[in-house]
């Protein structure tokens, strides 16, 4: 089976309230040939640097294998990464900045690849999540498929190895198998569970699906002010397997 072409487009909101210097959460993709890899990660608030520490995680799994063996001998390696980006800018930084960076940074994690031969894997660390559609039929939604607002206290991966204290079931996998024609959706904790929710009323992830960035900012903001989306940070990575046309089969 010949490798269909792939489109995605990241698209994101911050908080209501704040500008894009204090959004959080990041998304990347592998821009070059197959496997197909895609990534969203949700810095945690509450930690210092958490973007920059979001923005490694999503470079590094996109460049390696999809799974909790590869993303666990990786991350000590991304960890003295963030700490080297850092050193200047903690330098002259003022001295609660100092005690925060001693904290580190924290963040969750959603990497997904797929494979030319049909089939398709993900890791996740916290509550991230990924949407399967297939004809606009949600195939499959994972970590979780229940409409929650997530957990105060989801897994977090640490920019710090003294701040590891990770259960065996914090990092998960998932296997499958994609066709042309099909979609993936990855998103940040508040549009999965506002996706998940409008799903039991036969919309979410399939009108997703088809937003583009003025799209998402609309529903984005109308999901917020009817109460049915949390304020926080909104990230959703759509990717696109197109079918075959006419001429190619």
């Amino acid at each position: 089976m010949p490798s269909p072409p792939v489109d995605s487009r990241i698209l994101s909101v911050p908080k209501a309230g704040a500008d894009a210097s204090e959004y959080e959460d990041a998304a990347a993709v592998r821009p070059d040939d197959w496997p197909v890899r895609v990534a969203v990660a949700d810095g945690a608030t509450e930690s210092i640097f958490a973007r920059a520490w979001a923005e490694t995680l999503v470079e590094g799994i996109t460049a390696m294998a999809a799974t909790p063996e590869a993303l666990t001998t990786a991350l000590s390696d991304w960890q003295a990464r963030w700490a080297a980006a850092l050193a200047d800018r903690t330098e002259v930084a003022p001295w609660y900045a100092k005690v925060k960076l001693r904290e580190g940074a924290f963040a969750t994690l959603l990497g997904l690849e797929l494979n030319a031969d049909g089939r398709w894997r993900a890791v996740a660390v916290g509550d991230c999540g990924l949407f399967h559609l297939r004809d606009d039929t949600l195939q499959r939604a994972w970590p979780s498929a229940a409409p929650k607002e997530g957990t105060n206290r989801p897994a977090l991966l640490p920019s710090r190895r003294d701040q590891m204290s990770r259960s065996p079931d914090d990092y998960r996998a998932v296997t499958g198998h994609w066709q042309p024609g099909d979609a993936f959706l990855l998103a940040t904790d508040a549009v999965v569970a506002w996706l998940l929710r409008a799903e039991e009323q036969r919309e979410g992830p399939a009108a997703a699906r088809t937003w583009d960035a003025d799209a998402f900012r609309e529903a984005v903001a109308a999901a917020r002010a009817d109460d049915r989306l949390r304020n926080d940070d909104c990230t959703l990575l759509v990717l696109e397997l197109h079918a075959p046309t006419d001429a190619e089969t």
